[in-house]
């Protein structure tokens, strides 16, 4: 079987990123590296043609969003790169296409009337009609024009996919919602152990509990993280430190002028700031889709105190004997500074197995594989 895989994001750093590229290594698992082409249109790579790989770049200039726009395209299509996809399906016998977002509506309607027998599958990193109704109110009038010819992308997407696939029951009643139809598979977020291996030296000083702040510069993540130090952190600093890593997030360093608030910022590899933290948080209160780092944070069994945004997806697979003991859902400061007091009366388990186990089952490279056959061999009527 030869397989298309069709994204913007697989170069991203952002949720979406992780996301996109365990779906692209799943399914070169399970069919075979040689058997998989990629179509990039993510307009942060260079134009180029590869191997099994075609990047488009970005749109030429102004004149040219303007004419994908008036095509019913987003920015990041154009009629030809659809028309060129096909092609490219037509010439090397692609028999299987997943289309790693909802708004590719055209390319989808097109795969699916001018190459025969080929099975297209749409993923879902979150339900557009929604999240890019918040982003308009926010957009310039240039970008409400595209947030709304994704949302009609998304709809047209939804008529003509073999299989809408989404993160989980939240996201399916969104998708009903919008647009009257119901999931066909559910694929949450997972993370790959190859990038969360136990490492020996602890990078935390200090006799202090260490919280641990995980994140990429991206507003939301900054906006919580401020709120979190202006209202919760003061009433227990007696007791902890606070160490912020991530991608970008050196940018506001100097933002935070206290001595037990370390802003690191990027960082090599995260895996030993997990492994030694006493506990993780996420004081998020936007976005959308299923939250990477809280899929992270579980693989390390770590105490998790986040949002209902960050647990979004997450908590209604918590056993019910780790909420409110090692996952706390909080969403106000009172509620922190009440899982702080509990926390507060025992030790710390750094790694709580329960957790892990979670990973193992829902959240792990494992459980993407098995996710993604089930996809392909239910959709094709092919056995792997």
């Amino acid at each position: 079987m030869r397989v298309l895989f069709v994204s913007k994001s697989i170069h991203d750093v952002s949720g979406a990123g992780v996301g996109s590229r365990m779906h692209l290594n799943v399914l070169k698992k399970l069919v075979g590296k040689e058997n998989v082409y990629v179509v990039d249109v993510g307009v942060s790579e260079t134009a180029r043609k590869e191997e099994k790989y075609i990047a488009y770049g970005k749109y030429h200039n102004k004149l040219d969003r303007l004419h994908r726009c008036l095509e019913g395209n987003t920015y990041l299509f154009s009629n030809k790169i659809i028309n060129d996809i096909c092609q490219l399906i037509k010439s090397e016998g692609i028999s299987f296409v997943f289309v790693d977002d909802s708004y590719f509506g055209n390319l989808v309607k097109t795969v699916k009337k001018e190459c025969d027998a080929v099975t297209v599958v749409t993923f879902f990193h979150d339900i557009k009609a929604s999240l890019f109704r918040i982003w308009m109110k926010t957009e310039p009038w240039y970008g409400k024009i595209d947030l709304r010819i994704g949302i009609a992308q998304e709809k047209i997407s939804t008529t003509y996919t073999d299989a809408n696939i989404v993160l989980n029951q939240n996201e399916n009643r969104l998708l009903r919602n919008y647009y009257n139809v119901n999931t066909d598979y559910y694929f949450p977020v997972c993370v790959s152990k190859e990038n969360i291996k136990q490492i020996a030296e602890n990078p935390f000083c200090g006799n202090k509990r260490h919280i641990l702040f995980v994140g990429t510069y991206y507003l939301p993540n900054i906006q919580g993280l401020h709120w979190f130090c202006d209202t919760v952190f003061d009433n227990v600093k007696e007791n902890y430190d606070i160490w912020v890593i991530g991608k970008g997030l050196e940018k506001v360093r100097d933002e935070f002028d206290d001595d037990d608030i370390h802003v690191i910022g990027f960082v090599d590899s995260l895996s030993e700031y997990y492994s030694y933290a006493d506990m993780v948080i996420a004081p998020l209160t936007d976005g959308g889709g299923m939250k990477i780092k809280t899929a992270e944070a579980i693989s390390y069994g770590k105490m998790f105190l986040g949002s209902s945004e960050s647990l979004y997806g997450y908590w209604e697979e918590i056993p019910d004997d780790l909420k409110g003991k090692v996952v706390f859902k909080c969403d106000t400061a009172e509620e922190y500074l009440n899982a702080f007091n509990k926390i507060d009366e025992k030790p710390i388990c750094k790694k709580n197995e329960e957790l892990i186990t979670l990973y193992d089952r829902l959240y792990s490279e494992n459980a993407a594989y098995n996710i993604m056959k089930d996809i392909v061999e239910k959709t094709t009527g092919v056995k792997l």
